[in-house]
């Protein structure tokens, strides 16, 4: 596979003729690879081979005492795990800018009308693990629920909750029957009775081992790709399939993931099939992974003025909020921000969309704007919105809540914006620590006006009581949605004059 040192001690002599060590050099490479199933891009390449050098170099040293290799093998081992990563690093600096420049996000002023109100998610990832789990049944002695996928499937937004191993034993005993299925829960109804799938040997899966693990199955048809998180989906005959992004780095071969294709894999029979990106089948909703979106605006909002900027002037920085978790602890409930966080929405054009809300740097609530991003094109558009609440801000409101705050153990999650009666708000669910929604919280994103109900009905109907407006409402007068559109407006010009102004 590479070339590798094997010495032999001659007159001080240093001869490469070791067929043995080459072996243990060639060998060792094998296992590694097949472990770490790494993508073969430059870097990968030239660590593991540097790693391979200095094992058989160390122990050529030993096997004939050559203190020199021994040296000179740690050497290189060294460089490899520390000077490869300082490249790497060194490859973001320099090119900063075209990380950011990467996702081509559109800027625009309007608020969206993409967001598919009759398609609002009530069902957290939490909920919809806590329901699936509970119709598990008899297969709970093998397997468990694992990370949960949104699909618009037959007019409704569903969780599917794929079947795993729960344990490494359970994966090497069981390989031979799959896991059996799946669990559809509802994403718009926290009530609806989840519906388990079963009869299906699929033996393809994220946490399956050796031929059967799903990552490295892909990576041994697809080595020279970086393969990113597969993604449960069913395809038009309604027949479980994973859905993998592949990319590979656009800048010097080192940085800069660029997608270029899919790969669907048949969890029953572990065929694996490649589309080029733009040409895969319809029924594929989402190419656009998770991570990569939030790394993209992470490159986009961190580097757009480039490296130095990022943490020295800091100019027009921005950043995707994180993700929204509580804390319960003998003081109370603490609402922590995690790492940066997207949200799957359903799109009015049919579409799926990746959302987040985009703020600066500081600890306020306020934010900026918020981002869509098409999951099939990675289309990015930002939509400004200065001084609106942000999902931090909006959570934190609905967790001090009277309704909320002085019952034990609830918990805000999954904080989403949409548009109704031509304003934005966030819905946010409240959880109780097991999983099950308790109460609906509404937050008005420009004003902070809460809200919290058992129903989705119930807290529409509060804020629409109080905003003193009724869907379709035309009558002429000035009301409370008219002003706060005036103050929209404001706020718009006084961003649009702020910014000339720092220019």
């Amino acid at each position: 596979m590479t070339a590798f040192w094997a010495v032999r001690i001659e007159d001080k002599t240093l001869k490469f003729n070791h067929p043995g060590l080459i072996a243990l050099g060639a060998i060792f490479s094998g296992v590694a690879l097949y472990i770490r199933t790494p993508a073969l891009v430059l870097m990968n390449v030239l660590l593991y081979l540097a790693v391979s050098l200095a094992v058989s170099g160390i122990a050529a040293s030993y096997i004939h005492g050559a203190e020199k290799m021994r040296v000179a093998g740690g050497a290189i081992l060294t460089l490899a795990i520390l000077g490869i990563p300082m490249l790497t690093a060194g490859a973001q600096v320099i090119g900063a800018q075209d990380l950011a420049a990467i996702p081509q996000v559109k800027t625009v002023d309007n608020v969206t009308d993409l967001i598919d109100t009759d398609h609002i998610r009530l069902t957290s990832a939490k909920t919809a693990l806590w329901r699936a789990d509970k119709v598990i049944g008899n297969l709970g002695y093998k397997v468990g629920v694992f990370t949960p996928d949104v699909q618009f499937l037959r007019g409704e937004l569903v969780w599917l909750v794929p079947l795993d191993y729960t344990t490494l034993d359970k994966a090497l005993i069981y390989a031979g029957e799959g896991t059996d299925g799946y669990v559809i829960v509802s994403s718009e109804n926290p009530k609806a009775e989840p519906r388990r799938v079963t009869g299906l040997q699929m033996h393809y899966t994220p946490h399956a081992i050796l031929e059967y693990d799903l990552t490295r199955h892909i990576w041994e048809d697809y080595p020279t790709y970086v393969i990113h998180k597969p993604v449960f989906q069913l395809d038009e005959e309604g027949s479980p399939r994973w859905v993998t992004l592949l990319s590979r780095p656009a800048l010097y071969g080192i940085i800069g993931e660029t997608p270029e294709g899919v790969v669907v894999t048949d969890p029953v029979t572990g065929t694996n099939e490649f589309f080029d990106l733009g040409t895969q089948p319809a029924w594929i909703q989402r190419v656009y992974d998770e991570d990569l979106t939030e790394t993209y605006l992470g490159w986009w909002g961190t580097y757009s003025d480039g490296w130095i900027n990022s943490w020295w002037g800091q100019r027009n920085l921005k950043y995707p909020t994180g993700e929204v978790y509580v804390e319960h602890g003998e003081a109370g409930a603490t609402l922590s921000s995690g790492d940066p966080d997207v949200y799957l929405v359903q799109g009015t054009d049919g579409n799926q969309y990746w959302f987040t809300a985009i703020t600066t740097p500081g600890k306020d609530s306020s934010m900026v704007g918020y981002v869509l991003c098409d999951v099939q094109d990675g289309t990015f558009t930002f939509y400004n919105a200065p001084g609106y609440y942000n999902d931090f801000g909006a959570a934190a409101n609905v967790q001090q809540h009277q309704k909320v705050a002085m019952a034990t153990g609830l918990e805000v999650v999954q904080p989403i914006m949409y548009v109704l009666d031509g304003q934005e708000v966030w819905i946010i669910p409240v959880i109780s620590q097991t999983g099950e929604m308790m109460e609906i919280g509404l937050v008005v994103a420009h004003g902070g006006e809460t809200f919290v109900g058992t129903s989705l009905d119930d807290v529409l109907t509060q804020w629409r009581g109080v905003s003193g407006k009724t869907p379709g409402q035309d009558d002429g007068e000035v009301t409370i949605q008219e002003i706060e559109e005036i103050r929209k407006l404001l706020d718009r010009l006084e961003a649009r004059l702020k910014a000339q102004n720092q220019t």
